[in-house]
């Protein structure tokens, strides 16, 4: 199958290649024992990396420099981060709003894990989006 596709006004032009989804987060960064036993985070898990959270935001930069150049060598037009940087996509979007209560941890139902329970954040009235998450 051709990457080209045809536009009437310029003719053929290339179909722009990104990724979907994460990255792999790089074993020296995260402890895939640990989030494979405790599953996916709901709350903060300083426990999940593998690195002193005095070295956290300088070890993400280096795996997402690496995710970044994994890209680049593989010629993917539109780069991302690899969101190596998050612990789970529902806990970083939580955390993102507004009436949701980082200290307040309370417990929920498990989907994934039947009959067994998580941890979650709690929620209040009045919540909403601070930021584009």
């Amino acid at each position: 199958m051709s990457n080209y596709i045809q536009d009437e006004q310029i003719g053929l032009h290339m179909i722009d290649t990104t990724v979907m989804g994460s990255y792999p987060q790089p074993k020296w960064l995260v402890n895939h024992e640990r989030l494979l036993g405790d599953g996916v985070p709901r709350v903060r898990n300083a426990e999940l990396w593998s690195v002193p959270e005095s070295e956290l935001d300088e070890a993400i930069e280096a795996a997402t420099l690496l995710a970044i150049a994994d890209q680049e060598r593989a010629g993917v037009d539109i780069i991302t981060d690899g969101e190596v940087g998050r612990e789970s996509y529902f806990n970083h979007f939580a955390n993102s709003l507004g009436g949701v209560s980082k200290d307040e941890i309370g417990v929920g139902v498990n989907r994934l894990r039947r009959g067994s329970e998580s941890r979650v954040t709690r929620s209040r009235s009045g919540r909403h989006r601070r930021t584009a998450t």
